[in-house]
């Protein structure tokens, strides 16, 4: 926590013992959760089950100090003794300026969330076992609802203080980018894409494959080239796929790898090897949402509105992906009985070409 944070949450805790009757119209939109410590936040909590209807001017001290007293946390009950309680109200420069304090701490805690909720997230995707890899995304449409609900409270506070909290940078964002990836497995790329080159009718069962999925410029190079010769109902083949991919934009294979690949495909694996391929993709891309949110939340020039955006188009492929995982976790169960059934090969697929 920064001073200027601490000094903002003394600030509104100032401003509330000297004004109690703030707390109502403040509580609807700031959540304890707001505030960086557990002691702050307890002692939000506790102002809130005081009856404020009950207790005049003179009595607030003590009212303050029976609701503190009512804590369950010992420590915590320690860490607000009256003489501290007493350096809040001395804390707060102006109580009109309030509601503006309390726009602070809630601003302030939106960078907190979002950063933490970043290395949180790079953390997972570091160390989780690739099978797990859907429910560990599961785990991330939490942080989601997390930062839904701090822009829920963002958008139910006062007009004024949003229009005074939320500046406009005066320089495009620019954060840093990862220099490398966080999750690989070469190994199952290569067998997936062997696979798939040697038995070609494969591709209808990984079609929850993407050839971003693949670290490899030149096997995701094969395996866009194969898609494209599948969507055109096209023979495949070494040759074919080779010459397709050399007409494609990006990487292109060598001979080497080609080679490799012809010699090394196994009938019947592409759909297990390439769950694997996805689910390293999948947390690799949640390190890298991670990575961006952390750098964002950690932006200083970001007001909460365009944060929360920002987080929420990093999380975006982090759910496409979960929505993948699924389809590619249901690949082996029987399609519906209405479901329209799979288009027939190509009429030449058996046959001999005729020039």
């Amino acid at each position: 926590m920064t001073t200027l944070t601490r000094r903002a949450e003394e600030a509104l805790l100032g401003a509330v013992l000297h004004r109690p009757e703030l707390l109502p119209s403040l509580r609807r939109w700031l959540p304890a959760a707001a505030f960086g410590g557990p002691d702050l936040e307890a002692l939000w909590q506790a102002l809130q089950s005081i009856d404020w209807s009950a207790v005049s001017r003179s009595e607030i001290p003590a009212a303050v100090t029976a609701a503190v007293a009512r804590i369950e946390e010992e420590g915590i009950r320690r860490s607000l003794p009256p003489s501290r309680i007493a350096q809040f109200a001395h804390a707060c420069p102006d109580t009109r300026t309030a509601p503006l304090y309390g726009g602070m701490v809630l601003d302030a805690a939106v960078h907190r969330t979002v950063a933490e909720a970043g290395q949180e997230l790079r953390h997972t995707a570091r160390t989780a076992d690739v099978d797990r890899a859907g429910e560990v995304l599961a785990g991330a449409e939490r942080t989601g609802q997390r930062l839904t609900g701090l822009a829920t409270a963002w958008a139910a506070a006062p007009e004024t203080v949003r229009n005074l909290l939320e500046t406009t940078a005066e320089e495009p964002l620019a954060l840093a980018e990862r220099t490398e990836r966080a999750r690989t497995d070469p190994r199952a790329e290569a067998e997936t894409v062997a696979s798939l080159l040697y038995q070609s009718e494969q591709l209808a069962e990984v079609g929850w494959l993407r050839p971003s999925d693949f670290s490899d410029p030149q096997l995701a190079a094969v395996y866009r080239a194969m898609g494209t010769l599948a969507e055109r109902r096209a023979l495949i083949d070494p040759l074919t796929v080779a010459w397709e991919a050399h007409r494609q934009p990006g990487a292109t294979p060598s001979d080497q790898v080609m080679d490799e690949l012809d010699r090394g495909g196994v009938p019947g694996a592409a759909a297990f090897t390439g769950e694997r391929v996805l689910g390293t993709a999948a947390l690799d891309r949640m390190d890298a949402a991670g990575h961006r949110m952390r750098n964002a939340g950690r932006h200083p020039g970001l007001s909460p509105t365009p944060l929360l955006d920002h987080a929420d188009q990093a999380l975006r492929p982090v759910a496409a992906d979960r929505e993948r995982i699924t389809h590619a976790e249901r690949g082996l169960e029987p399609a519906p009985a209405d479901a329209e059934p799979a288009p027939a090969g190509p009429a030449y697929a058996d046959e001999e070409i005729d020039l």
